[in-house]
């Protein structure tokens, strides 16, 4: 029951007043005495948050002959209703108001944005899938990805492009490749990372949103230039390689790497009967 009366407090109820109206509606009509026990409310309390609520059309007040009061809550429906209406009207208008201040004229700096938490990142990713209007270039892994699958179906769906590569996804949309799974892959790093990429106008990459790491927002072309074209060579690698022997170029890329890097990137279990390779 708390959580519900948190989530009342979201549509403008104090702690009182959710108490009070819960108690109504799984009680019907009552009493003030009845509901301050139901509820919990301080007798002393009681009848200005009743009041409070008759005021704001959530109760309705109900006096017999001898002086009695009874309450009766607003039904559930009405409510639910009302709050919708009231919501969506606020949430309209704030947006006109936000966007009004927003700065429009042209920037002449680009700006990188660090993003924090599962739940802004993602949000940022949605937002971003919306207004794609002819591409949607994209790298990540399954737990990320089927969290934006729906909004990615709903672009598709309108003809938007949607390109890239997934890692540990069974069945990707038309467009995504598979990644090869080798023992690079499989032993590096426990890190996951993603690159999201709309229109060539704006980026957003870092820790896969699982992850609960940091994650970074820019309209930079430089960024989205060179994290495009770091997309588009993993999928060539991925193709070229299926159309060779995977376990044979596997054998001389991933050693290659660790060549070229000039630093350790494979872990010491890869090497073990590989040592006059390394």
């Amino acid at each position: 029951m708390s959580t519900l009366w948190e989530q009342l407090q979201l549509f403008g109820f104090n702690q009182y007043e959710a108490k009070a109206y819960t108690a109504l509606v799984g009680r019907g009509t009552s009493n003030a005495y009845q509901i301050s026990k139901e509820s919990g409310i301080p007798r002393a309390r009681i009848y200005d948050t009743l009041e409070t609520l008759v005021k704001r059309g959530l109760a309705l007040l109900e006096e017999a002959a001898d002086g009695t009061k009874s309450y009766s809550p607003l039904p559930v429906d009405v409510f639910l209703e009302q709050a919708k209406q009231t919501f969506e009207e606020s949430w309209s208008q704030v947006g006109e108001e936000l966007r009004s201040l927003e700065k429009r004229e042209a920037k002449t700096e680009v700006s990188l944005t660090t993003v924090r938490g599962e739940e802004n990142v993602l949000s940022f990713c949605r937002i971003m899938i919306r207004r794609a209007k002819e591409q949607v270039v994209l790298s990540m892994w399954e737990p990320m990805y089927e969290k934006l699958l729906p909004d990615l179906l709903e672009k598709e769906k309108k003809g938007c492009a949607i390109k890239g590569i997934l890692f540990d996804v069974e069945h990707p949309l038309e467009g995504l490749y598979k990644h090869r799974i080798n023992e690079y892959i499989n032993k590096k790093t426990e890190e996951r990372w993603f690159v999201l990429a709309v229109d060539g106008k704006e980026l957003m990459y870092g820790h896969s949103a699982e992850r609960k790491g940091n994650a970074y927002y820019t309209d930079d072309p430089v960024h989205i230039f060179l994290l495009e074209d770091y997309i588009w060579h993993d999928i060539l690698v991925n193709r070229l390689v299926e159309a060779g022997s995977q376990e044979q170029l596997d054998q001389w890329i991933l050693p290659e790497m660790e060549h070229f890097f000039g630093r350790k990137m494979l872990p010491e279990s890869y090497w073990e009967g590989r040592e006059g390779k390394r």
